[in-house]
């Protein structure tokens, strides 16, 4: 009999484990019918039953604050958004569903942070260019209204509150007018945009925020900003510090690059010295440029971040001109043209990691600038959960009482060939010592296309 007993533990052990969960299982697998059929307060209660009878289920707090944002309720959806989130981070439907709340609510930012974080994650990529289209439509709404509202309070901004590591890189000006060199001054930019950003004390502004000032202050085309406007520029822009920089080519293959540094609140100049060398060598000439700017800002490196900015971008001068008149391209919102150039380096160079992600970019920004931003319930629309979730439901659950009855009588399972154990089978893995009874089952997204 004690032999008995000690067999039947684990079927009894399974028996409990299942019954526990059946009532908040049942009572969650109702509340997503409700919510499917648009029945969202009839959901919510049927979402807020089932979290008080198993509060450790993500998907059951994820839901709950679907099923709030369906109600318009936003700041309940992000409560518990934000509380699936921590239970289980990563899961897509939460990510997405928090960036639409925080949409909804006015807060771009942070609508910006989810949606990145849903990008991240595997799934669709058709689904995730139209996340990535979105992202590029609010960060540029985002600046635009930023942008105009700097002017609007520029008596009131307080340059001595702005934080002393921020800094503006200036397109490089092109000192002999060398028009083969012509494209370097956007290349030569933002190269050192990018180097001087792998420095973790050294905030610095995007391209695209530059831009955006300099259309609205009427600068022209050209880009380019005098001494004397330089300290307003920064002003509007939020940053402490300017860098201006220039280039000229010498007698036979030489170039020279300098730069300098204005400190916006005092207008004081600061310059580097002038750094010579083949122009074959330029990518080397512009670390050395950024190591004397990092000096001149009093920014302590440590190895990684020293190592990675010393990282050569590409060895092929014919490459990152490409790559350079792809940046000019994109200024002039002449979209397939900058990806054809950008193409043209990746051709050339295929490990040049910048000109690759500048491709898949100016795709995105040609999107967002050409097509209209959809509404949230259209953005919705065409949103699928990157896995979908296995509910153990009752033919199932008798299978698998069955299956432990009959592994413990020592008979062979009937009418199943799953050779699992039943907590395997409940599970829906293949591991001897699953540590949780529900697992999701990921599926592709859907190719929006």
């Amino acid at each position: 009999m004690k032999l008995m007993m000690f067999s039947l533990r684990p079927f009894l052990l399974l028996l409990l484990v299942l019954a526990a969960t059946s009532c908040s299982k049942s009572t969650y697998r109702k509340g997503l019918g409700q919510l499917d059929s648009g029945s969202y307060a009839e959901a919510i209660q049927l979402f807020e039953a089932a979290a008080v009878e198993d509060s450790t289920d993500y998907r059951v707090i994820r839901d709950l604050g679907v099923a709030y944002y369906k109600s318009n309720r936003f700041d309940d959806a992000i409560d518990r958004l934000t509380r699936a989130d921590a239970m289980r981070p990563g899961d897509g439907k939460t990510l997405f569903y928090l960036g639409m709340a925080y949409e909804a609510k006015g807060m771009i930012a942070e609508a910006i942070i989810q949606y990145k974080q849903y990008r991240n994650l595997s799934g669709s990529r058709g689904f995730k260019k139209e996340i990535s289209k979105r992202i590029k439509q609010l960060s540029d709404e985002q600046v635009t209204e930023a942008v105009a509202r700097a002017i609007t309070i520029e008596q009131a901004i307080d340059v001595e509150a702005i934080p002393p590591n921020t800094v503006a890189v200036l397109d490089f000006e092109n000192v002999a007018d060398s028009p083969e060199l012509e494209p370097l001054r956007k290349g030569l930019a933002q190269m050192v945009i990018t180097d001087l950003a792998k420095a973790r004390e050294v905030q610095v502004v995007e391209r695209f925020r530059l831009r955006m000032l300099l259309a609205e202050l009427e600068f022209g085309q050209s880009g380019l900003v005098d001494q004397e406007s330089t300290p307003r520029v920064g002003k509007l822009l939020g940053v402490r510090r300017i860098v201006k920089g220039g280039f000229m080519d010498l007698a036979g293959k030489d170039i020279r690059i300098d730069a300098s540094i204005t400190e916006i609140a005092t207008t004081e100049l600061f310059s580097i010295d002038e750094i010579e060398g083949e122009l074959e060598t330029i990518f080397r000439l512009e670390k050395k440029l950024v190591f004397e700017i990092i000096d001149e800002l009093g920014v302590d490196l440590t190895p990684e971040e020293r190592a990675e900015i010393e990282r050569i971008p590409t060895e092929s001068l014919l490459a990152f001109m490409a790559y350079s008149r792809g940046l000019d391209y994109e200024d002039q919102g002449l979209f397939d043209q900058a990806g054809a150039e950008y193409q043209k380096a990746i051709d050339i160079d295929p490990g040049f990691a910048m000109a690759r992600e500048s491709l898949e970019d100016v795709e995105i920004a040609s999107k967002a600038a050409t097509e209209a931003k959809v509404d949230l319930a259209d953005l919705e629309s065409t949103f699928e959960p990157d896995f979908k979730d296995e509910i153990v439901g009752p033919d199932k659950m008798a299978r698998l009482l069955g299956s432990s009855l009959a592994a413990q009588t020592g008979q062979a399972p009937q009418g199943d060939n799953d050779t699992r154990s039943p907590v395997q089978e409940a599970t829906g893995t293949d591991k001897p010592n699953p540590t949780q009874v529900i697992v999701p089952i990921r599926v592709p997204l859907p190719d929006t296309k």
